[in-house]
């Protein structure tokens, strides 16, 4: 068939590692096999698809009768297969053998399930970088898909976007499509006017219009609008060819040469500090991988780790509305430390104390690296960023967007400071001395103690005249903090010290964390089964008074997280449903705001002391919970 105009129609879909199987199975349900069930009923109508290889995994496990439909319409060569980033990473951030290794492990996949190996590609969030015509062309892919906002930048107008071109890298070429979001809206919303115009405009040349309806995968359109805006197109198969890239690139004869301009894509690492975290952990994880030696299959498995979390919608967000859920950035952490575990069984790992600018701020952190644990220390706070239990590959500071899951994060607070103000998150009359930049006196890398030191505040404000010395001390699965808390000022100063911990569980219900406490006469408090919630923002919550050590039993990763000080303390403990804000009828992913308190009055140049222990104890049964 000749044509004036073709219009090449591309479907997607991803979802991202981690995601529970309920979500998975709604998509499928509400989107996915809708469309391709009902594009099967119109042979004429072409489209190009792209699964993720996380959903694709799934489908073959749940849905195979899928995988047989989309071999059948691949057969009678309507639908061509795209191959792109099997964990749908965000290209620009990932380095160039990632990117190799994300591409060719989806065309492999795609290859064995279907006989054929892949020509085309999508980008996740259409994302470009300048090298990526050579990556394409080093994995044998003939075409890619790029935003048209990316053609505008370059130069380009409206009228300039209706044929492909191609970019050049290192004297490799690849041919881009432009996907015009703005008539793929007009497509959804007057199907039939949005085609006479573009029929209309074609008159004397040859346009292709590539269109990836978000219909498809927003979840806007039921069974019947899906089958009527398919029945729409179908009615124009003599008028419009709906054509497929593989085709179309081998009868053209001539492409324009485009180079389009770098974008600032990680600008987002600057405004969420919780994500910068995550990048600054699979880079650090993806130079463990590469220093493995021998075990060639160990470490391919721990580059296939590594490729999970750097799936984009942990850094960009998701079609399906789960950008940055806990449950999504504690998986991708999971997969980071199952990757450093393997990369530690290939090395002769020592525990160790190192300094390193682990966030690629400027500033160094410090890493303490054990059998069990890994503890990093930001100087900003002297506080603990990155929390790992690596027996059970958990991140208990995984869960914060905004970077502050922070534990031993001080704050010296007004006599007054009260529960409800706890609750309210209102520091009014306090000093943040997690704000603070702390000075680091000494590190000791053989007996592995940090040393800080938070000076009084010269310009004033609220208790400028108190100093405070931190030491972080850690052996085995021990991480001891010991504070000495100075009264510089000439008078005397009353207030409450609060040093703050921020746990992640990925469940907070009594099923799978039990709280217990102990007096220093070891008198003993269940605590699982009175979470009350309060009426101030109807917050759960619970206040211990007078405790040696309270222990947080986390059933799932089967460990006991033993918190204790080496005098008497008080503690208010409050669960933060990271998603939604405080709830208290959800039992997801929460954070666990740990108030540990001591009122001190302190006279002019008195000092006090106090010691924290923040244990792992191994606990792989709750029958052997100590009662």
């Amino acid at each position: 068939m000749s044509t004036a105009l073709t219009v090449i129609l591309g479907i997607h879909y991803h979802l991202p590692n981690g995601s529970d199987t309920s979500t998975f199975e709604r998509i499928y349900m509400e989107r996915i096999r809708p469309v391709l069930t009902n594009l099967y009923k119109f042979p004429k109508v072409s489209a190009i698809l792209h699964f993720s290889g996380s959903l694709w995994y799934w489908i073959e496990r749940n849905h195979g009768e899928l995988l047989m439909l989309t071999e059948d319409m691949v057969k009678r060569k309507q639908l061509e297969l795209l191959s792109g980033g099997f964990y749908e990473p965000l290209m620009p951030i990932i380095s160039h053998n990632d990117r190799l290794g994300h591409i060719e492990m989806l065309t492999t996949y795609l290859r064995k399930h279907f006989g054929k190996r892949t020509q085309g590609c999508y980008l996740p969030e259409l994302a470009w970088e300048s090298s990526m015509p050579s990556v394409l062309s080093s994995c044998n892919i003939a075409y890619a898909f790029l935003d048209e906002s990316c053609f505008f930048d370059a130069g380009l107008k409206e009228k300039d976007l209706y044929k492909p071109y191609i970019s050049e890298d290192k004297g490799k070429l690849v041919t881009v499509f432009p996907v015009s979001k703005h008539l793929a809206f007009g497509l959804e919303k007057n199907t039939n006017a949005m085609l006479e115009y573009l029929l209309a405009g074609s008159e004397g040349s040859d346009k292709i219009v590539s269109v990836f309806p978000s219909c498809f995968n927003c979840g806007s359109m039921d069974d019947a609008a899906i089958f009527s805006f398919l029945s729409k197109l179908s009615a124009y198969e003599n008028k419009i060819d709906f054509s497929l890239p593989s085709k179309l690139i081998k009868n053209l004869s001539s492409r324009q040469k485009i180079y389009f301009p770098q974008k600032a894509v990680k600008n987002f690492l600057i405004e969420y500090p919780g994500t910068n975290h995550l990048y600054a952990k699979m880079v650090f994880v993806r130079a463990l991988i590469d220093q493995m030696r021998g075990d060639k299959i160990c470490k391919q498995r721990a580059y296939e780790e590594l490729w999970k979390a750097q799936d984009y919608d942990l850094y960009c967000g998701s079609q399906c509305g789960t950008a940055n859920q806990a449950v999504i950035r504690s998986a991708a952490y999971k997969a980071l430390l199952d990757a450093e575990n393997m990369a530690r069984g290939c090395t002769n790992f020592m525990p160790s104390l190192i300094a390193f600018d682990f966030n690629f701020d400027g500033v160094s952190e410090y890493m303490f690296q054990c059998e069990d644990i890994n503890c990093f220390i930001s100087s900003t706070g002297a506080g603990i960023f990155e929390l790992d239990y690596l027996s059970r590959s958990w991140n208990y500071a995984a869960a914060s967007l905004d970077g502050k899951c922070y534990s031993f994060r001080d704050m010296l607070a007004p006599p007054d400071f009260s529960y409800a103000h706890a609750v309210r998150k209102d520091n009014s009359g306090a000093r943040l001395c997690g704000d603070e930049c702390y000075e680091m006196r000494s590190m000791d890398r053989q007996r592995c103690n940090l040393h800080f030191r938070l000076p009084t505040a010269a310009g004033g404000g609220n208790f400028s005249d108190i100093e405070i010395e931190k030491i972080f001390n850690i052996k085995k699965n021990t991480i001891s903090v010991t504070y000495c808390i100075t009264n510089r000022g000439k008078t005397e100063n009353e207030f409450i010290f609060i040093p703050e911990l921020n746990m992640f569980f990925s469940d907070s219900s009594k099923n799978n964390l039990r709280i217990y406490s102990y007096s220093k006469y070891e008198s003993f408090s269940n605590h699982s089964e009175k979470m009350t919630a309060s009426p101030i923002e109807g917050v759960n919550g619970l206040t211990v008074s007078d405790a040696a050590a309270i222990d947080f039993q986390d059933i799932r990763n089967e460990v006991i997280i033993n918190l204790s000080a080496d005098t008497a303390f008080d503690a208010w403990i409050f669960f933060e449903s990271l998603d939604k804000g405080f709830n208290t009828n959800n039992s997801d992913c929460r954070l666990a705001r740990i108030l540990a308190r001591k009122r001190l009055k302190l006279a002019e140049n008195s000092a006090y002391s106090i010691r924290f222990n923040l244990a792992f104890i191994s606990a792989p049964t709750p029958g052997q919970y100590r009662l």
